[in-house]
């Protein structure tokens, strides 16, 4: 196996993004980040006046007719909230229930001031330029569950209700979205990242501070493998100090299940990369986590690639591919960056998507407790 440090990386980040994660220690750099803690001074009074805006009902809130269950996260991105989506909406559809999933459409190239329904629960509607790579990937994988795309989910929600048949919504990534009402909440923390530096945006990566966990109904720490025990111990005290007495705390870790070819479309082994020396791509808010999977599969992770969440640079990979290509044998990216490839006939090599699952480890009967009360909201 390939150590760790002898990995050649690269990042294809904005300056601004690489200066807030620390990765520039010049005078500049320094600079910026100490005018960041001002702005964090204006977010958090913005955030905090905003909240106490819709409690006295100076914004109004709004009502989707079904139970609707948000999950979301307090960071800014990387927190693993894509496969706790996948596997709630899973478990809802084998519980019988016919959901759908509201998303903003984040980083969309083609953005539509109408609702765009990406899926109904049995056909693919649009294409990842409309719809986003977010969206595609869980429209590709969840059928049966309809998923719908806007800036505004409530009306994303009620043109659903007007031409499909469901009877629940999950909200993707709306922690913060107070403008619609919730039945349920659910956050992901990143046990490897779980404050995001400690500072509110634009210093750091917090959303809001830690105290916003008492909104939570649920709180699932993700990536749970990648810490230590001791680690984890201080972990699951500091997040529980922080929310209800009622509320369940959860954990995870991220499982790899399969690969599937870019090319071919099958499905692969994860066996086909053990041993072999690989490139990988992600555009992910942890990459570091997509890579420590990697190697545990038993890859030799050559050279890496990290581009800014939801990066479309298409040219940038091919660029750094053509320039690491010799010694390597395959290109591995997440499921959620390789819906940008389609078959994958712009890459040199074999390029392969890593498909995952989110398992849980500790507390997973609350989590059926949680899908059987959505069911009985829903049958209300």
């Amino acid at each position: 196996m390939v150590i760790a440090s002898k990995v050649r990386r690269q990042q294809i980040l904005p300056w601004w993004e690489q200066i807030l994660r620390g990765q520039r220690q010049d005078l500049f750099s320094e600079s910026v980040r100490r005018f960041a803690q001002l702005g964090s001074w204006g977010y958090a009074v913005g955030v905090r006046g905003r909240e106490l805006a819709y409690q006295h009902g100076l914004l109004r809130v709004k009502r989707l007719p079904l139970p609707t269950i948000c999950v979301g996260n307090i960071t800014v991105g990387g927190t693993g909230k894509t496969p706790l989506v996948l596997r709630l909406t899973k478990d809802l559809l084998a519980a019988g229930l016919k959901p759908a999933i509201l998303l903003r459409g984040y980083k969309r190239e083609k953005k539509k001031p109408e609702t765009v329904l990406v899926r109904d629960a049995e056909h693919m509607l649009a294409g990842i330029e409309e719809s986003g790579d977010e969206a595609m990937e869980l429209a590709t994988r969840l059928p049966g569950a309809c998923v719908g795309v806007g800036a505004d989910r409530h009306k994303v929600g009620n043109y659903i209700l007007k031409h499909q048949e469901v009877d629940c919504f999950v909200m993707d990534d709306g922690f913060q979205h107070h403008r619609l009402q919730r039945d349920i909440n659910i956050v992901a923390i990143d046990a490897t990242d779980p404050w995001g530096g400690g500072k509110l945006l634009p210093a750091g990566l917090l959303r809001e501070l830690p105290p916003a966990l008492r909104r939570a109904d649920a709180v699932v720490l993700t990536r749970t493998r990648l810490v230590g025990p001791d680690r984890l111990s201080v972990l699951r005290a500091e997040v529980a100090s922080h929310m209800r007495s009622s509320s369940v705390l959860l954990e995870s870790h991220h499982e790899p299940k399969q690969l599937r070819s870019l090319q071919t479309q099958k499905a692969i082994p994860l066996s086909e990369i053990s041993g072999k020396k690989i490139l990988a791509v992600s555009a992910i808010g942890n990459p570091q986590a997509f890579e420590h999977m990697l190697r545990d599969i038993g890859a030799k992770v050559i050279a890496s690639l990290s581009l800014s969440d939801h990066s479309a640079k298409l040219e940038d990979v091919r660029a750094w591919v053509a320039k690491n290509r010799r010694e390597a044998e395959c290109i591995v990216m997440t499921e959620k960056d390789a819906m940008r490839w389609g078959t994958g006939g712009s890459l040199p090599i074999p390029a392969y998507a890593l498909r995952m699952t989110l398992v849980f480890t500790n507390g997973e009967e609350h989590w059926k407790k949680l899908v059987v009360l959505i069911k009985k909201l829903a049958r209300a």
